[in-house]
């Protein structure tokens, strides 16, 4: 076990992405699964708040602490088990994606929902129900999680498998791994969207999906066991830009709708805004100038399918509209990798750029349903026009979801940002949409949470919440205030 109190080492732990500051009192970095259970059970003992942590690469500063203890679970890195036959992979909590993907390649396999972020670790993939560039194909984590191991901030571990616990309608009365589930579920009802708004909830549902996107609040994965995919026979995918933003959302839409009419089955559709391309020709200057971007990214299962695929996508972008003959097509490995670079770099860019100026971020990861996308972006262009505030958007179009990222140079600017970050949010929800479609809530969405969720729908999350940690241990500050914690009674069934 490795303990860390001395506050310079502390440091390193004390921030992730979104430039949220943390305290904390220590950091335990365990080297096995023993340690981990060890000193969960002693922090518990002494009543002591406690953080679970992976990659730092979150947006919400969900795996920051405001006080008590962090538990890193970065060296939990037992042997990976891939089982080829079976098509899954068997992971400690602090085994990172790009690790994962590198051991499951020697079997020609892949997990195909990948999230963006390649440095984040399988436990906090599970934690935040993780998703990414690759949504709009293959949808998020949660699709591919067969079982889970955790354990309670009272140190108890329980193993979830898929398909073996589920609730009658809003209700879990049952035996599973060694111990009795009875509670009610919160009432609400998720909406009709790409969501990872709070607890995910519904009748009927398997309960290892309540604890997938918990934000560390309900227990600390140690390990997961993940469904593989055969890796494609083919991929190309294109970055391609436009005079005007106009005809790359024209283009947007008749990919979704193709996509509908099972003729094109694009993995990725994402969009950048001018800013976004201006922000990245900093780095790479053969971007050229123009009004917006879209990428897509397109997989075969055979030949016959890539030339057949190839040909129709190619018909779409000569008719598009789009400056062919600067923009970027990628049928080679390093023309793929090229393109891959300059979509992974805008996240990287907006982030520095915001550490510089000391500010913490300030974007929206709002979802709203396919057919109200249109009045949601006019609404970015009004409030951008309103606040007179640099900005960012780009993002997961496929999904009605764009990031729309604020550049705040200093206090006061961040603070308007957060009014109109509020009243962005405030008509996603109005239009049957989510505050947050990928990030979570951690510290920094919750004023968002209570746009989406009434007081007695945050209320019942909060007691979900004790009847897991009934000490209010751990992940203290994520998803809902720490006041609500110490009032009211657990959910009893």
């Amino acid at each position: 076990m490795i303990v860390k109190n001395n506050q310079k080492d502390l440091l390193t732990y004390l921030e992730d992405t979104s430039n949220c500051p943390g305290k904390a009192s220590a950091v335990y970095l365990p080297q096995n699964r023993n340690e981990l259970l060890a000193i969960i059970r002693e922090l518990s003992a002494k009543n002591i708040p406690f953080t679970a942590q992976g990659g730092r690469t979150g947006t919400t500063g969900g795996g920051i602490p405001q006080e008590g203890a962090v538990l890193s679970l970065e060296a939990l890195k037992d042997k990976i088990q891939i089982n080829p036959e079976e098509k899954t992979a068997k992971l400690s909590a602090g085994v990172s994606l790009e690790e994962l993907e590198k051991e499951a390649k020697k079997y020609t396999l892949t997990l195909r929902a990948l999230p963006t972020e390649f440095l984040a670790q399988a436990g906090g993939v599970v934690s935040t129900a993780a998703s990414g560039v690759r949504g709009f194909g293959w949808g998020g984590i949660r699709n591919y999680v067969q079982q889970i191991e955790l354990c309670l901030s009272s140190g108890e571990v329980i193993n979830l498998r898929r398909g073996e616990i589920f609730a009658h309608g809003r209700v879990f009365d049952a035996e599973g791994s060694g111990r009795r589930f009875n509670f009610k579920l919160p009432s609400y009802n998720l909406p009709a969207c790409k969501s990872q708004a709070g607890y995910f909830v519904k009748d009927n549902m398997d309960l290892i999906d309540l604890f997938i996107g918990s934000e560390g609040t309900l227990g600390v994965v140690i390990s997961v066991e993940l469904i593989l995919q055969k890796v494609a026979w083919g991929v190309f995918d294109a970055m391609l830009f436009f005079p005007k933003v106009e005809q790359a959302l024209d283009l947007a839409e008749k990919i979704k709708e193709l996509k509908k009419k099972n003729v094109l089955s694009p993995a990725s559709l994402e969009f950048f805004d001018q800013n976004s391309l201006d922000l990245l020709r900093k780095e790479y200057s053969f971007i050229p100038e123009a009004g917006a971007a879209v990428y897509f990214e397109q997989e075969a299962e055979s030949k016959e399918e890539y030339e057949f695929l190839f040909e129709h996508w190619q018909g779409l972008m000569e008719k598009s509209g789009a400056l062919l003959e600067v923009s970027i097509l990628g049928e080679t490995p390093q023309e793929r990798e090229k393109i891959y670079q300059i979509r992974h770099k805008l996240p990287q860019l907006i982030n520095e750029l915001l550490r510089q100026r000391k500010q913490v971020k300030a974007a929206s990861d709002i979802a709203v349903p396919e057919n109200n996308f249109q009045r949601m972006y006019e609404y970015y262009q009004e409030v951008s026009k309103k606040a007179k505030i640099n900005y960012v958007n780009f993002g997961h179009i496929g999904e009605a979801h764009l990031h729309y990222n604020f550049l705040p140079q200093n206090n006061s600017e961040s603070q308007v940002a957060k009014t109109y970050l509020t009243e962005l949010c405030r008509l996603a929800v109005a239009l049957g949409g989510t505050v947050s479609a990928e990030h979570g809530i951690g510290k920094l969405k919750k004023p968002y949470l209570k746009l989406m969720y009434s007081a007695g729908e945050i209320n019942q999350m909060a007691a979900l919440k004790k009847y897991f940690d009934p000490q209010c241990l751990l992940g203290l500050d994520n998803i809902f205030d720490r006041e609500l914690l110490g009032t009211g009674p657990a959910l009893k069934a």
